[in-house]
């Protein structure tokens, strides 16, 4: 299915949002949405989400024969598999042009940063190595797949645990987990990648969502570690007057900053459940049942909506003075009902199912409504009798033929 186009007044709301300094989502420009991991049983597994954008990570690995240009290390092979499931205009079967780009940019970023000690993987010289692949699937597009497929493979390369093996020169034994304690693969650095779209105003956001990345006229993808060093670095625009020079200028503090603060995260949350697993502690442990149960994966439940008002927060005061007020006003008690009110009350003599007499205590009313209705009945009398008296008119004629006519109430208040 193609995708489908935008009209020209999507385009221009969003441009005028973006050059008044304010995003759809509330958020500022150079503002990042939440990132939250969950990982499965299994070593390796685990799924991040982006804001409503969600991918999920799994690394694996097996035995085979080394490349012949580095025949003592290891090797790493990163696949992108994009499903109609995350959006209608992908297509299932087949790589895509994203998805290949993704791939190599995450491949560039983890791979060709020398990220990973690729020489322990080796188990013999020239003959078996280990080859480990990271395969990542799409499960919600809402924009900047780049980022989140980055903090995904990451996380479960920090958290994937291959198992230990013995060799003699000729035969190789691979031990089962429950011989031998499984082991981590070796990080040199924590590369993560973060992602700008820059639009035709001249500003610049930060993790962009799938309606900002199509109105965007260049995109800056950078490949940044926890000690601030650019790993890798993507380019694409589509007007020759921005220059990559220009951008990186503008974002590069914050791009670092948030890189720190996202690998001390992912840090975190791999540490911890690490440590939980072996002191078979399931409750500190962020797992898939928790993201399906809470987020309800197969639904599309947001948290929030699409678009923020202005005045959000003032909103947000109004209500919660309405809740003081209610808290207030729950504390006190009504000592007598207020007039022409009803109170109801049960006998509490019967039973549970008898269904005993309910009777309706009317509250006392003042002498003056007391002869204000009495008045009102008195009224409402006479006029009751004049209507008959009326009724009964007859008008008698001086002729000899007497003729009765009935008259109306009409014709009487002509």
């Amino acid at each position: 299915m193609k995708e489908i186009l935008l009209s020209n007044c999507e385009k221009n709301f969003v441009n005028k949002s973006v050059e008044q300094g304010i995003r759809l989502d509330g958020r500022s420009l150079l503002e990042a949405r939440p990132v939250k991991i969950y990982f499965a049983s299994n070593w390796g597994s685990c799924m991040v989400l982006l804001g409503q954008t969600r991918v999920i990570a799994q690394v694996t690995c097996d035995i085979q024969q080394p490349k012949t240009s580095r025949p003592n290390e290891g090797m790493l092979h990163i696949n992108v598999e994009l499903n109609p499931m995350a959006a209608q205009h992908f297509d299932s079967g087949r790589q895509s042009e994203i998805s290949i780009l993704i791939s190599r940019q995450l491949e560039k970023c983890y791979q060709d940063s020398k990220c990973i000690d690729l020489e322990s993987l080796c188990i013999i010289a020239d003959k078996k190595v280990w080859n480990l692949r990271v395969d990542i699937n799409v499960i919600n597009h809402d924009g900047n797949l780049i980022d989140c497929a980055s903090i995904a493979t990451l996380a479960a390369l920090s958290h994937f645990h291959r198992p230990d093996v013995t060799s003699n020169g000729e035969d190789i034994i691979v031990h089962p987990f429950s011989e031998k304690d499984p082991l981590p693969l070796t990080l040199y650095h924590y590369p993560v990648c973060v992602s700008f779209i820059t639009f035709e105003s001249g500003n610049t956001v930060m993790d962009p969502t799938y309606l900002e990345e199509r109105i965007g006229v260049a995109q800056l993808t950078l490949g940044i570690n926890s000690y601030r060093e650019l790993c890798s670095l993507h380019f694409n625009y589509l007007t020759k007057t921005m220059t990559v020079e220009d951008v990186i200028s503008a974002v590069s503090s914050y791009a670092t900053n948030y890189a720190v603060q996202l690998v001390q995260q992912i840090k975190e949350t791999v540490f911890s459940d690490i440590n939980a697993r072996y002191k078979k502690d399931n409750q500190n442990t962020n797992r898939f049942k928790e993201c399906i149960t809470t987020k309800k994966l197969t639904t599309m439940n947001r948290e929030c909506i699409s678009i923020k008002l202005r005045k959000w927060d003032e909103i947000e005061k109004l209500e919660s003075d309405v809740n003081m007020e209610k808290e207030v006003t729950e504390n006190c008690t009504i000592l007598k009902p207020g007039e022409g009110s009803a109170e109801l009350i049960t006998d509490t003599s019967a039973s549970f199912g008898e269904g005993g007499p309910n009777t309706w205590n009317v509250s006392e009313s003042s002498e003056e409504e007391v002869s204000d209705i009495e008045i009102t009945d008195e009224i409402k009398k006479e006029e009751k009798e004049e209507n008959k008296i009326i009724d009964n008119i007859e008008i008698n004629e001086s002729s000899e033929e007497e003729t009765t006519e009935m008259l109306n109430k009409e014709d009487l208040m002509q």
